[in-house]
């Protein structure tokens, strides 16, 4: 999986789990009567995948997608085709909203083909202060006012918005803010955030990120998976050594079948020998 689908995919995950609020994160304020089916097939043929669509209680359809690369208009043509085939098989208008992260803005949101003309509505993360969105929610804690769906989900977002505070900041104090928090959401939220700290950070940054999961519900399980891990490493490092023992004694194919290794791995083995 690229870099890419990798924020492609975090931002689906989020879409997942806030629906109705993750549309008024972005500014469309219509109520959502149901998530509709992404899939489109095309004459039994092919199927086209949309990233998201909504039908609102005014009977028209919210087409979304999550882009974190700029194809210009190669993008305007396949957003055209998802609108216009899902337009003409449910007879019903179709609005397209594209979300632009890894600081992408500015781009074409028009598509012109002879006498016919589509457009976009593009909505850039960048432009979005994810400084102003997490010291807002500070001050509704101070001051014991309710935090609501909305702020969390603006919270969530704020390791891809614009501000001043580097990445790693930006994904530890939405960490703590929503460590302090007791709603059903919250071990789904630490899991995106913990997605975001992934894809950015390295090092040192990402250990403070764990460190901070740690007594989390989140961190307990990555911990254990971490030692499940190591376990299942240390399994496989005893059959290879097993294995290199037999290279002179035993075919490759009997080798492979005692040890549990695969051929390709044990005639690596022979040849690194």
């Amino acid at each position: 999986m690229t870099v890419a689908n990798y924020e492609d995919l975090i931002m689906k995950r989020a879409m997942d789990l806030f629906a109705e609020e993750g549309l008024k994160f972005f500014g469309i304020n219509k109520k959502v009567k149901e998530v509709a089916p992404t899939e489109i097939v095309v004459l039994e043929t092919k199927n086209m995948f949309m990233d998201y669509t909504f039908l609102m209680e005014d009977d028209t359809y919210i087409h979304f997608e999550f882009q974190t690369t700029d194809k210009g208009v190669a993008d305007l043509r396949r957003f055209r085709a998802y609108e216009a085939l899902l337009s003409h098989q449910t007879a019903k208008d179709v609005v397209t909203y594209v979300v632009y992260s890894n600081n992408i803005k500015n781009v074409s949101d028009k598509l012109i083909t002879g006498i016919s003309e589509f457009k976009i509505k593009a909505i850039y993360m960048i432009d979005k202060d994810g400084d102003k969105i997490y010291n807002d929610i500070i001050y509704k804690m101070e001051h014991n006012e309710d935090i609501t769906k909305q702020d969390i989900i603006s919270l969530t977002f704020t390791p891809i918005m614009g501000g001043n505070l580097p990445k790693v900041d930006k994904i530890l104090n939405a960490l703590r803010i929503v460590k302090n928090i007791d709603k059903e959401y919250r071990h789904d939220v630490e899991s995106i955030l913990y997605a975001f700290a992934n894809k950015f950070l390295e090092g040192k940054d990402l250990e403070k990120v764990k460190e901070e999961l740690k007594m989390t519900e989140l961190g307990k399980s990555l911990i254990e998976e971490g030692k499940k891990e190591g376990k299942e490493e240390g399994k496989k490092e005893k059959a290879k050594e097993i294995a290199r023992e037999l290279l002179d004694v035993l075919s490759i194919e009997m080798i492979a079948k005692k040890t549990g290794l695969t051929i390709e791995e044990v005639k690596k083995l022979k040849e690194e020998k």
